[in-house]
């Protein structure tokens, strides 16, 4: 007898519903919870076909990384795409970082991961994924800082790049996404400082110093409309997981 054909469309099935309960677990009881027999009880597959999908432990973490990074590319080529000068796009690219991490943070502990030593026994093909979704993320900032500069928005200094303007950004977000996400826990002098609240303008804080041009709009209601009109999906999934923005 020969062996049962499987389409792409059901292998890819198969493979999001096994990330879907290895998520599950790690949301539950966290990321050393996870093992391959723990997933393997999870799910209706044998072994031998989860082994099919995932080399090991650390490979499902990969693939879940690389999920995850491919909805934030959706949601930062939805920031770039707004009506706006360069500055409101970027606003916009921090504002949906934020939204991604609020989402799921259970995903950007696994991030925070991903350049560990962690990563190195996943399979070579998720490694080379990751690397590839990373370039990508990091090029539509810095495809964005390029236009700035064309359109004379932004003017560096001969000592900067656009890489490390690009880098900046990220570095500034994903610190204060890091450090706030646990409020108090994480770090004591956060002390009343909203996280929505200070994505935005910790962004700001680093835009002005590179002098980059200000945006015409209100930001109060350029806030609001990213909430109620760009982002409003995402919004209303955080508010039925009970969580709601506060952004000055």
């Amino acid at each position: 007898m020969s062996p049962r054909y499987i389409d792409e469309a059901t292998l890819k099935a198969r493979e999001e519903e096994i990330l879907d309960r290895a998520l599950e677990i790690i949301s539950k009881n966290g990321i050393v919870a996870l093992t391959m027999d723990k997933l393997v009880a999870s799910v209706s597959y044998s072994k031998g076909t989860i082994y099919n999908h995932f080399s090991s432990k650390e490979d499902v973490l990969a693939g879940l990384c690389n999920r995850n990074m491919r909805s934030v590319m959706n949601l930062f080529l939805r920031a770039v795409d707004i009506d706006g000068n360069s500055r409101d796009k970027m606003t916009a690219i921090g504002f949906a970082y934020m939204l991604s991490v609020l989402l799921s943070p259970q995903h950007f502990a696994l991030v925070m991961n991903a350049k560990t030593e962690l990563f190195e026994t996943a399979s070579e093909a998720r490694r080379e994924e990751h690397d590839q979704l990373d370039q990508k993320l990091f090029g539509v900032m810095c495809d964005l800082i390029e236009k700035a500069i064309a359109n004379q928005e932004l003017i560096l200094n001969d000592n900067v790049d656009v890489q490390q303007v690009s880098f900046s950004l990220w570095a500034m977000s994903f610190g204060t996404i890091g450090l706030l996400l646990n409020g108090e826990k994480a770090c004591s002098t956060t002390t009343g400082m909203i996280l929505e609240d200070r994505v935005i303008k910790h962004g700001n804080i680093v835009m002005d110093g590179l002098g980059w041009a200000p945006s015409d709009r209100d930001q109060t209601e350029f806030l609001q409309w990213l909430k109620s009109d760009v982002f409003n999906p995402e919004l209303d999934m955080l508010e039925k997981q009970g969580v709601f923005l506060r952004v000055a």
